[in-house]
């Protein structure tokens, strides 16, 4: 039997087909290497990083309070965020405003790599203060799902982290399980804390806190204190007077302010509330030492417990 011979054309086409595959299979390697993700909120960083393990680097984009008007990224993460594959953010109009202003700069540059995949970790989340239009009035479109601040709930962090692993799953296919399952770990871990939490609040059960910080609502559901907050146009203090008011009509216990709280306010309610007012922090930026998410809970529990005890 001759053996068989293939024809030049069947040659030329098969190597063609193996320097594809050769290529593709190098693409596909480039393509599962570190993502770099861009983070809106700093308290969501290290969720990102606890589903991400090893397979991603971080960088924040914010500094201090997500609602100001004149948001912008951080001119020391502008670099890294024109080479980011993802931005995670949290669905507020204020971060995807001030992003896309950034990446279309670095587009008009010549960006590499197309545009990140956005990964809105708010999906699926329990909000506060869901406002609801009337026939004389409309709600504002920033707010109309509720408080911004919903990851001041600690219950929805684990669907943070879901949210996370699978848009992380979408860029890097051979690691979706990983990530999946580094999410599971992380909402087990929290879940315990959760319970932690919940016992040690229960003395504190009806005890009326006033904050400064309207986000910290969103912490009502771990039960203990009642959480007062200010009212009027979300992401604009009314005048330091109208809380004033407000405050003794609540008939709160004490206040909390937040070390982003403008002086004039924290100074007015020291003089003219006769109540304690207490400084925590409603991030883990301005937490010294804190680089986790349960950080954030851990250090606004004890000073509530301290505040208690006296």
């Amino acid at each position: 039997m001759k053996p068989y011979r293939m024809h030049p054309a069947w040659r030329t086409v098969l190597a063609l087909l193996a320097m594809g595959g050769f290529a593709f299979g190098a693409g596909q390697q480039q393509k599962e290497g570190r993502v770099t993700v861009a983070v809106a909120v700093v308290d969501i960083e290290p969720i990102v990083r606890a589903v991400g393990g090893g397979q991603v680097d971080t960088v924040n984009l914010f500094k201090g309070c997500i609602l100001r008007k004149d948001l912008q990224v951080e001119p020391a993460s502008k670099a890294r965020l024109a080479t980011a594959e993802a931005v995670v953010w949290t669905g507020f109009m204020n971060e995807s405003a001030a992003v896309s202003d950034v990446l279309r700069t670095a587009g008009s540059a010549g960006r590499k790599g197309g545009e990140p995949k956005w990964i809105d970790v708010s999906k699926g989340t329990v909000r506060t203060n869901q406002p609801t239009s009337t026939c004389f009035g409309s709600v504002d479109p920033a707010f109309a799902s509720g408080d911004p601040f919903f990851w001041l709930n600690p219950e929805n962090g684990g669907l943070i982290a879901r949210n996370i692993a699978r848009g992380l799953g979408e860029l890097r296919p051979s690691s979706r399980a990983m990530f999946m399952a580094n999410a599971e770990a992380f909402q087990r871990a929290l879940a315990k804390d959760i319970q932690r939490w919940k016992t040690a609040l229960k003395p504190l059960h009806g005890v009326k806190v006033f904050t400064a910080q309207c986000g910290w609502q969103n912490f009502s559901s771990m039960g203990g204190p009642q959480f007062l907050v200010c009212k009027g146009t979300p992401g604009e203090l009314p005048s330091p007077q109208t809380l004033l008011l407000h405050i003794k009509q609540m008939k709160a216990d004490f206040i909390l302010v937040d070390p982003n709280t403008p002086a004039e306010y924290a100074d007015a309610f020291r003089e003219y509330s006769n109540l304690k007012v207490i400084e925590v922090s409603s991030s883990i930026e301005t937490i010294r030492g804190a680089t986790t998410y349960s950080a954030l809970f851990d250090n606004f529990i004890r000073t509530l417990q301290s505040q208690a005890k006296h």
